[in-house]
């Protein structure tokens, strides 16, 4: 299966945890590449609306991770506005992963379900995601389950 893992990151977390993700997949035996949304400008808080400066093409994977952190609560503006931008999903495999610091009642569970949401808007079937709290005690065994339990998702049919 041909993947592609989409990460949205600011600090690295999300980002780190993606690469251990793709070494997983690809160790799998798919082929796998990583790719970045990047914004124009600065990434703040108060910032509702982004320019996107990359967006990473969907129609050459048959599964697709889509990874960002929680911000505010929410989902970050650029990982929004890509997600919305892309046109079909359809008869994709979509697998989210988030990274987040605070419980999971206050936003992450929301971020995935926004995520989710998205995803199935434009055709795609969600076959699962996970989440990796930061930071937390245990956090490389957190990483370590969350990568195992999504790399799984691709295995399956």
């Amino acid at each position: 299966m041909n993947i592609g893992i989409i990460v949205y990151s600011r600090t690295k977390h999300t980002f780190s945890v993606a690469m251990q993700l793709k070494e997983r997949v690809f160790a799998a035996g798919h082929t796998v590449n990583l790719e970045q949304v990047e914004i124009l400008g600065p990434d703040e808080l108060g910032v509702t609306i982004v320019q996107l400066k990359t967006r990473p093409e969907t129609a050459l994977y048959d599964g697709l991770v889509f990874a960002s952190p929680v911000r505010g609560g929410a989902m970050p503006p650029a990982m929004t506005s890509y997600l919305e931008q892309i046109t079909s999903l359809e008869g994709k495999k979509i697998v989210c992963l988030l990274t987040h610091f605070f419980p999971l009642g206050l936003g992450a569970n929301q971020t995935l379900s926004q995520m989710e949401e998205i995803c199935e808007s434009k055709g795609a079937t969600v076959y699962g995601s996970g989440a990796v709290g930061w930071p937390r005690l245990g956090l490389k065994r957190q990483i370590a389950n969350v990568v195992d339990d999504l790399s799984r998702l691709f295995e399956e049919t």
